[in-house]
């Protein structure tokens, strides 16, 4: 086939399970050589789609063709077999095998019965090479980056004679470079004709890597369009049914007194002299690269990990190091940026993850108040409008966005002074950020002093009174956030450079 062919269709897909109708008549294509991005909120049905492709679960109603021939999937196994590879956010990466043995994971070469490691190897050099990745095919896939993992799953995608590669949300976790890495290996992969099917919520991705873009909607396909033919604007409105005429919705508020300061906090070979303060009702933002030190600050701030000297006071009053228990005792509040890891209880309900850092409010002599409990649920799932049919539901079964307002609702019970949010957004989708953006601004209405750490700088300059720079674990700059503040300053700044005088 050239280039531009139809590879696969879908026509008038419906998934159906019990109770839920996920896929209602979707219909698209996708074409040899081509970025063709599928865009939705959580919830829209892309996940369910992605399955279907893939072998993972089995429509209900409509065709499936490949190369004009109907298929019918009962494993991804299958699906592989004819070409169609996915490469999920949770990468499947062997850690403790080599980076040869991942690549050809279920289809290692074989010689008298017994791995092939001449052959192997080679073969392993040839797939790093069209990735231009100049590693050892023998270390452990462990020792990698998160990015290099990242092309190990695209490369056991070239390994299987993937003629289509599904890429979900995979910049989820990867540093500027890493990303612009993939961005490379994306044009060459379509140089090959190979097709890509690209999920992601960073809608910038998405305009930049494009041929053409699918939207779907409560389980329907919206419109298919190029690239060309539309804005950011009109793709978010198609994704949440309305437009969006302020993304950050930015409102000015009267800033007041200090509530936080650090002074020359450091730790040995992390980060050192950091000094800042947050001020009542005034959102602080920080910005650097990956590994420059942001997330790390934050942890010694609220007495996760320890630092080596400076001090943290909250309204003038010194806190020990290294003891969150008296961080929120007196104030802090601190949602970090891995919520599935460490902010969530993904198996308990969305009751006892809300309530789990204020059980001594809602107990009486040391016996939980259940009416309480429930009550103090209930009303910060109306409040923060938390998509669920009851405050039983499992945590672990909501989408991305209404996950990240449950670990935001278990801070706000404990009526912090400060809220420290750690990537507020990551891999949630347009509506839903601009949930959060809303949920941060009328706290800093009510006078709590509010951090957020974030590596997308549209965002942190958009939700920020003021913005500080992080490089290699030093300061390098602080902004008043004003509208002569530009992108390229900031992230000069983030790189290590020095501000504009």
């Amino acid at each position: 086939m050239s280039r531009g062919d139809t590879f696969i269709e879908v026509k008038d897909i419906v998934k159906v399970f019990p109770g839920v109708r996920a896929l209602d008549g979707v219909s698209f294509d996708i074409r040899e050589g081509e970025c063709h991005s599928l865009c939705g909120e959580n919830g829209a049905g892309k996940s369910t789609l992605i399955k279907v492709l893939t072998g993972a679960h089995e429509r209900t109603e409509g065709q499936y063709l490949i190369d004009g021939n109907e298929v019918h999937f009962k494993s991804t196994q299958e699906a592989i077999a004819m070409g169609v590879s996915c490469v999920y956010q949770e990468l499947s990466i062997v850690p403790e095998q080599s980076v040869a043995k991942n690549l050809f994971i279920g289809n290692l070469p074989k010689k008298n019965g017994m791995i092939d490691y001449r052959k192997l190897y080679a073969d392993t050099k040839d797939i790093l090479t069209q990735l231009d990745m100049d590693i050892d095919p023998r270390m452990n896939a462990g020792e990698l980056s998160i990015g290099q993992q990242q092309m190990i799953e695209i490369g056991r995608a070239l390994t299987r004679k993937a003629r289509l590669i599904i890429m979900d949300e995979p910049t989820s976790s990867l540093s500027e470079a890493e990303t612009d890495k993939l961005f490379e290996i994306c044009a060459k992969l379509k140089e090959r004709n190979i097709a890509i099917v690209y999920i992601s919520h960073k809608l910038d991705e998405v305009m930049h890597l494009s041929d053409r873009i699918t939207v779907i909607r409560d389980g329907k396909n919206i419109v298919s369009m190029n690239k060309e033919d539309t804005t950011q604007e009109e793709l978010i409105a198609n994704m949440i049914g309305r437009s969006l005429e302020n993304m950050y919705n930015k409102e000015k508020v009267e800033i007041g007194e200090t509530v936080l300061e650090v002074i020359k906090l450091s730790r040995r070979n992390v980060f050192h002299d950091i000094d800042f303060t947050v001020h009542k009702g005034e959102v602080v933002g920080f910005f650097g690269l990956v590994g420059a030190g942001r997330s790390e600050i934050m942890r010694a701030v609220f007495g996760a990990d320890p630092y080596d000297s400076g001090a943290v006071r909250i309204t003038g009053e010194e806190l020990k190091p290294h003891n969150p228990a008296l961080s929120i005792e007196h104030g802090m509040a601190f949602a970090t940026e891995d919520r599935k890891k460490e902010g969530l209880m993904l198996r308990l309900s969305i009751m006892m993850n809300m309530t789990i850092s204020n059980l001594k409010r809602l107990s009486h002599f040391g016996v939980m108040d259940k009416k309480k409990q429930q009550d103090a649920a209930k009303e910060f799932v109306e409040s923060l409008r938390v998509k669920t049919p009851s405050i039983a539901q499992l945590v672990g079964n909501l989408s991305g966005g209404n996950q990240q307002k449950v670990v935001l609702s278990k801070w706000l019970m404990t009526m912090p002074k400060v809220l420290i949010v750690d990537e507020p957004t990551r891999g949630i989708d347009v509506g839903s950020k601009a949930e959060i953006y809303g949920i941060l601004n009328e706290l800093a209405k009510s006078g709590v002093a509010i951090i957020v750490v974030s590596s997308e700088i549209e965002e942190v300059m958009g939700v920020s009174d003021k913005l500080i720079t992080i490089y290699e674990g030093a300061k390098t700059a602080e902004f008043d956030v004003t509208p002569e503040l530009t992108r390229e300053e900031v992230l000069s700044c983030a790189l290590g450079g020095a501000p504009k005088s």
